[in-house]
């Protein structure tokens, strides 16, 4: 990130108050929402028996190559905004938690609510056409799992293709077996 790239000489253009302060902002932009995804897939990895915040933190940096690194104080706002997200007085739970004392050390665990996981195969859905839409643009190039994952024609919901019994989209209701007669 570029909050993390020193400057070895003062004519560079990372040494441009203007350019590191554009760039700082943009990448915030970005890894905001990339951010959340990423802590709802390694909650999500976890179970039912959830994962504590440390852990969660050091397994993000290493599933990342440490391209993701959130600190602490960010992350516990953001995990407590995951719990109880409002708006207009109605509110969603993508994830809930419970204290358990694990080696004389109370811990907070974070888990997965079945709306989260619908949330997150959503905004994977979401995010992985979004790439691929994009990669046109740029000089890489996104495969997605089609033989694993159906994507909603609808509103790009990821939904796992192994599963017969799933006949419309948990998300908008799009009919999921009417996409494959169009195919």
């Amino acid at each position: 990130m570029i909050s993390n790239i020193k400057g070895y000489d003062v004519t560079a253009l990372i040494e441009s108050e203007p350019y590191r302060k554009f760039l700082e902002n943009f990448e915030s932009d970005l890894l905001r929402g990339i951010g959340k995804i990423s802590i709802l897939k390694v909650i999500k990895n976890y179970g039912k028996k959830g994962v504590y915040g440390y852990q969660l933190l050091k397994d993000l940096k290493v599933l990342t190559n440490n391209m993701l690194m959130i600190k602490e104080g960010t992350l516990y706002p953001l995990l407590r905004n995951l719990e109880k997200w409002e708006f207009k007085g109605r509110s969603l739970s993508l994830i809930q938690s419970y204290k358990r004392v694990e080696h004389d050390r109370p811990r907070k665990y974070y888990f997965l609510t079945e709306e989260g996981a619908k949330i997150l195969s959503h905004l994977e859905g979401f995010f992985s056409k979004l790439l691929e839409a994009i990669s046109s643009l740029n000089d890489f190039q996104i495969i997605l799992n089609k033989e694993k994952y159906i994507f909603c024609q609808n509103c790009k919901n990821k939904v796992d293709s192994s599963d017969s019994d799933i006949n419309f989209c948990d998300i908008c209701g799009f009919n999921l077996k009417k996409m494959h007669l169009e195919d």
